[in-house]
């Protein structure tokens, strides 16, 4: 036992030890709270002989799931892929609901090998519901509709619990789709994101022999980042714990900060009401950020009157001062920022304090439109940077064709995937012709062969549009013979050819070997499933690539600077952290600034990003900043007026020289820098662009630095070319 407790602080000793009853760890930032449940699993396996399969530890992201399973098998002396009996029920919400409704889903009048629809599909979904009810999608946005949807599902309302609710004419649109949306799941044997964990604790709740068989199999239950929690996801831990009550929850009510995607913060708050007896551990200690960044960053979060009470300490450095800068506006404000990366990592550098490479800072954003200002001057000077939470990897044109591919040959109910990729590579079947073959489907029971015989029988589709399906259905066949037979990584190739999907996509363009890079990338993923029998590896595959948050693509021995919002750095720490746009409006938000809850969030938000740092951090805003097209005069940000003079070392523009161009040594102005990027790349009428979320599309005029363009699949959109996300294509 020397091992599992030996390094380890009395409170986190504690809280390993403490193993019975209800617990609430407060662990504060950079505490070791991995360190604690990591700790605390493998002694409950180990010195309390609890079987692994009794326990179940539930985290956020994934990439925090595999650390701690690769943690706990380390210290048990196993191999963290070993079989499950071996190790913890351990995965986000999201994954472990998966697996419990794989082994329900009958009782659910699903099949187990459901599909599991994204947010892009769920898109679809809402848009072929509102066509169903005629509805206007111009008058009303499909977006917000499933933003309703979703808010409804998060606080466990079905439509029917809905329809308690509608109060307007718009709630009442809401409800319709929302049943509507919910009947085309169903047909398509698919869930979404937010049913995962709704349809799990409706199961729990309609039928108590289901919810006492899985409380006899989690007799200890874990959960991590609990003030992160939302009602369904409360709820599915209350109910799982309220037989044995060995339920150890860990968070932190000060990094609270997803209140507005449904988290309640009431949840990690009143614990102890639900729970009676709890036993409440504080971890107070800091390993992560200098005295200095500490004393800040609680200046900040002890302004806030809904909280428990906490203080931080270190046993490390004293540190440097926090670094406020005033820049003259957003690029000089990156110029900055290039300049002292650039200084803390030269080897020759006399502030150079500890060894720095890129990979070591971070910068930090209230808002991703931040970031446009900051990658220019970055490329200007040469500096590698890697965003998080641009285009997202698994939402990109390739990555989304591939996978409809393999979904549809795991589930051929899954006819939102069958509709993507009937006519991709074009195979002349058209819109009119798909209706036809959904009947088909529908009347068949999705039989591959009872719909090739039904063909003879549409009158309206000609020889030609019949050729075309029987030989797409007779294709079909062939993939889904091969899915049995090819581990995924050789499926992914079979369909690739087969398809002729690999010849469709490398048309010769620099942007088509992009697009190929990005499958071979998606190919990298496959290697966990290597060994698993062939459909289930297609199985398992789909199931983690439909449940990846974008954090999860993060890789931190990647030498490059990291830019990402402050919300996705939670969880992650840097030697060096800048936080941009420091400005009232913007950090703290606009829409906070008349609501003191969502204040307080701000100010948790603020420190989240704070605590990230080990070293060094600099806080920054700008005397105008060009945002959202216009520009913008903010005051200075209300959490710079709240940090202590000794704490702080403040410096304006007029104090720093400009960074130097890599490629050339030169000194530049600021004043050059806006110039060139204005002019670095010139547009005209009738040039190839392509943007973010739009796709590819021709300029058809241009005023100053409006454009009009038409784009293949969302029409003509007018768009700044200094402020969208375009890049020029060759003509």
């Amino acid at each position: 036992m020397k091992d599992i407790l030996g390094n380890l602080n009395p409170e986190q000793k504690e809280a390993v030890l403490t193993t019975e009853g209800p617990v609430l760890i407060i662990a504060g930032a950079g505490s070791g709270k991995t360190r604690v449940l990591t700790h605390r699993i493998t002694y409950l396996i180990y010195q309390k002989r609890i079987s692994p399969q009794h326990i179940l530890a539930v985290t956020f992201t994934n990439k925090a799931a595999a650390e701690m399973k690769k943690r706990i098998a380390k210290l048990l002396g196993r191999n963290e892929n070993d079989h499950f009996r071996l190790m913890p029920f351990l995965g986000t919400f999201h994954s472990i609901c998966v697996r419990i409704l794989r082994e329900e889903a009958k009782t659910l009048g699903f099949k187990s090998n459901f599909a599991i629809f994204d947010t892009a599909d769920q898109k679809t979904v809402v848009k072929k519901a509102m066509e169903k009810l005629q509805i206007d999608p111009k008058q009303y946005a499909p977006e917000l509709i499933l933003n309703m949807i979703s808010g409804a599902k998060n606080e466990l309302l079905t439509p029917q619990d809905y329809a308690k609710y509608v109060s307007s004419s718009f709630h009442e649109i809401v409800l319709a789709v929302y049943a509507e949306y919910q009947r085309i799941l169903k047909d398509n044997q698919a869930l979404d994101f937010d049913d995962l964990i709704m349809k799990t604790v409706w199961l729990y709740k309609k039928y108590p022999e289901i919810l006492i068989k899985w409380q006899k199999r989690f007799q200890y239950i874990l959960v991590d980042e609990y003030q992160d929690t939302n009602r369904a996801q409360y709820m599915l831990v209350k109910l799982l714990a309220a037989e044995h009550k060995n339920i150890c929850v860990v968070g932190d009510d000060a990094q609270a900060i997803y209140g507005w995607r449904g988290a309640d913060i009431r949840n990690i708050l009143n614990f102890e009401s639900d729970f009676p007896k709890t036993k409440i551990i504080k971890l107070e200690q800091n390993y992560r950020s200098t005295k200095r960044i500490l004393a800040a960053a609680h200046e900040i979060i002890c302004k806030n009157v809904v909280k428990k009470e906490k203080q931080l300490w270190t046993e490390n450095e004293e540190g440097v001062p926090v670094t406020i800068f005033e820049a003259q506006n957003e690029k000089n404000e990156a110029e900055f920022i290039v300049n002292e990366i650039k200084s803390l990592s030269d080897d020759s550098s006399p502030v150079r304090t500890s060894q720095l490479s890129l990979k070591d800072f971070v910068v930090l954003y209230r808002t991703n439109a931040q970031s446009r200002a900051i990658e220019e001057i970055f490329l200007k000077y040469g500096l590698p940077y890697r965003i998080i939470g641009g285009t997202k990897f698994y939402s990109r044109k390739e990555i989304k064709d591939t996978l409809a591919y393999l979904r549809a040959i795991y589930n051929l109910d899954d006819l939102v995937s069958l509709e993507r990729i009937i006519n991709l590579p074009p195979r002349g079947i058209t819109p009119k012709t798909w209706t036809q073959i959904v009947s088909l489907f529908e009347k068949n029971g999705k039989d591959l062969e009872k719909v090739k015989i039904g063909l003879d029988k549409l009158e309206i589709i000609n020889s030609r549009a019949q050729k075309a399906v029987t030989k797409f259905l007779e294709l079909m066949a062939i993939l889904r013979e091969a899915a049995h037979k090819l581990n995924i990584e050789e499926l992914i190739d079979f369909v690739l050819s087969a398809t002729k999907y690999k010849e469709y996509l490398l048309d010769g363009t620099i942007e088509a070997e992009s697009r190929w890079e990005n499958i071979q990338e998606l190919k990298s993923v496959t290697k966990n499933f290597k060994n698993m029998a062939p459909i289930d590896s297609l199985g398992s595959f789909l199931e983690e690539v439909s449940l990846v948050a974008e954090i999860d693509n993060w890789d931190p021995n990647s030498e490059a600077v990291t830019l990402m919002t402050a919300h996705n750095a939670k969880g992650l720490e840097f030697a060096v952290v800048f936080m941009v746009g420091m400005e009232e409006g913007l950090f703290p938000h606009a829409n906070s600034l008349l609501e003191p809850a969502e204040m307080e969030e701000e100010r948790r938000l603020c420190y989240v990003g704070m605590t990230r740092a080990k070293k060094r951090l600099y806080l920054l805003f700008a005397r105008s900043r060009l945002l959202y097209g216009s520009i913008q005069v903010n005051l200075r940000s209300r959490f710079l007026d709240d940090l202590s003079k000794e704490l702080i070392d403040e410096i304006s523009h007029e104090q720093i020289k400009p960074a130097s161009q890599s490629s050339e040594g030169t000194d530049v102005s600021v004043d050059d820098i806006n110039q060139d990027l204005e002019t670095n790349i010139s547009f005209t009428d009738g040039d190839r662009i392509e943007h973010e979320e739009f796709g590819q599309g021709i300029i058809v005029e241009l005023d100053g630095d409006i454009a009009t363009v038409a784009f293949a699949g969302v029409g003509v959109k007018k768009l700044s070319l200094s402020i969208a996300p375009i890049k020029k294509l060759k003509n």
